[in-house]
């Protein structure tokens, strides 16, 4: 629930009230809030307000967080009501290095943070995307130093389903870096076996970049077609014409050439699949959309063969990384993130032209063990070894 300081309070209260501090507050009113000042839909329909009668009596955190009913990350529930709320503890493993500045869906301006945490409950670490003012200096503090980990509480975090599936901290989340309790001593107690430990396992946000190309393209995975020039949904409209298109909704849309290219890229230690959009598809075949369209329509076997040739010899770059399926289910499947070609400056930037859309292969496999260097992610878990 929203408190609320006015005028003057702000300075007066400025000193008493601390952030992430337990307060038992006394004489506060409550009172109906209007839905337009609300900053998030699933908070309550009150706010508190204070006035010269309202008694402030800290609570001291370290035994408030002796009585947290802490939730195992196993435990934590896939599907739930996005409002539904749980505290957890867990080792730190990594904290990303600053806070990112974005904008959401509602036009609000928010800095957001990732970190990731694991328990003894389960082998895949848990990731938790702190927001405003805890993605600052809270987060700051929770930074592993290499060898040393840290036990931290976490109350009030919600379920998300970013990354697949992760947890988000709430207006009511208080980050506890020293936490009390059994729960607390048994899972620093298991610090120590996590450092004896060297399986290396699997992050949801690792990426790594390989040099790659297509061993061989085939004409019959090229699918060429009339799209919307928007959402590139197939269209029947004539070309030419300028129409409202059903499935976007978009205005001043026009029908144009459409292509979606299936193959498997291999860096000479295994393959893997992807799928490449219009835009990808003509930088890869040097070739315009319009230009691709005819020649699968008109099955021009000897532009393709040429085409071929040029695929198996051109190296172009890819970056993978885990499917969401590693967060939801701990199922490892690698999929292709970003590509850049031939002419591009080399920086990583995301390119939504790309998919990857299937398991690894057995030869895949060999390639992301050779190259990438992990195993399967429902092997032991290294802290020492992930945070690099």
């Amino acid at each position: 629930m929203r408190g609320a300081l006015f005028d003057d309070q702000v300075n007066i209260y400025e000193d008493v009230i601390k952030q992430n501090r337990t307060y038992e507050i006394t004489n506060a009113p409550i009172t109906p809030i209007k839905t337009e000042y609300k900053s998030n839909p699933t908070d309550l329909d009150y706010q508190m307000t204070f006035s010269n009668r309202t008694i402030l009596q800290p609570v001291d955190v370290d035994e408030a967080s002796a009585t947290i009913n802490y939730q195992p990350i196993s435990g934590l529930p896939r599907s739930t009501d996005y409002s539904e709320m749980f505290d957890i503890l867990g080792i730190v493993l990594f904290v990303e290095d600053h806070s990112r500045r974005i904008t959401t869906a509602k036009k609000r301006e928010c800095n957001v943070r990732e970190i990731m945490v694991i328990d003894h409950s389960t082998p895949q670490p848990l990731s938790v995307s702190v927001w405003d003012e805890l993605a600052e200096d809270d987060c700051t503090m929770l930074t592993p130093i290499p060898g040393q980990f840290k036990t931290v509480g976490f109350t009030a975090l919600r379920v998300s389903d970013y990354k697949g599936f992760s947890m988000t901290t709430s207006s009511s989340t208080i980050i506890i870096h020293s936490p009390v309790g059994d729960k607390a001593e048994a899972l620093s107690a298991w610090i120590s076996a996590l450092r004896s430990q060297k399986e290396k396992s699997t992050l949801q946000d690792e990426r790594h970049w390989l040099e790659v190309v297509i061993p061989n393209a085939e004409l019959h995975k090229i699918n060429a077609y009339m799209g919307c020039s928007k959402c590139a949904k197939r269209s029947s409209i004539l070309p030419g014409r300028t129409y409202t298109c059903s499935t976007c909704s978009k205005t001043d849309c026009t029908t144009a050439p459409k292509i979606t290219f299936n193959c498997d890229i291999s860096d000479g230690t295994g393959t893997l699949p992807m799928t490449a959009f219009t835009s990808t598809a003509e930088q890869l075949f040097k070739m315009s959309a319009s230009d691709i369209y005819h020649m699968k329509h008109s099955d021009d076997d000897r532009a393709f063969t040429a085409l071929q040739e040029l695929l198996r010899v051109t190296t172009f770059k890819v970056q993978v990384g885990p499917a969401k399926s590693l967060s939801i289910n701990n199922i490892l499947q690698w999929e292709v993130k970003n590509i850049v070609l031939e002419g591009e400056d080399g920086n990583p930037s995301k390119n939504e032209s790309v998919q990857k859309a299937a398991a690894p292969s057995q030869e895949c496999k060999t390639m992301i063990n050779s190259t990438l260097a992990h195993s399967v992610c429902n092997d032991s878990i290294a802290p020492t070894d992930v945070i690099k």
